[in-house]
């Protein structure tokens, strides 16, 4: 333990102290607190999930931007990553 260095060994004893606070709780404080990372756990996945659909968006309204503008559809594919039958279908 001397030679990790000191943010690792902080790291080491918070994540052993985190883990003999949960052994310590009662049957009830463990159903408490897994509940509640799983509602963390579902909150991030939505907002994950939320990102990606507004990333998506973004790249087709990129894409029929650059449509309307009359750039090529070859052009527009490489650029943005969507297939020619995608931006032919926008």
């Amino acid at each position: 333990m001397d030679r990790l260095p000191e943010e690792l060994n902080n790291q080491l004893f918070r994540k052993l102290k985190s883990i003999v606070e949960i052994e310590r709780m009662s049957a009830n404080e463990r159903l408490e607190y897994e509940l509640s990372l799983a509602v963390e756990r579902d909150m991030l996945s939505a907002l994950d999930a939320s990102r990606e659909e507004g990333l998506a968006e973004g790249v087709r309204q990129t894409a029929m931007n650059m449509k309307r503008t009359g750039l090529d559809i070859g052009t527009i594919a490489d650029c943005t990553g969507l297939s020619k039958e995608t931006i032919q279908a926008l």
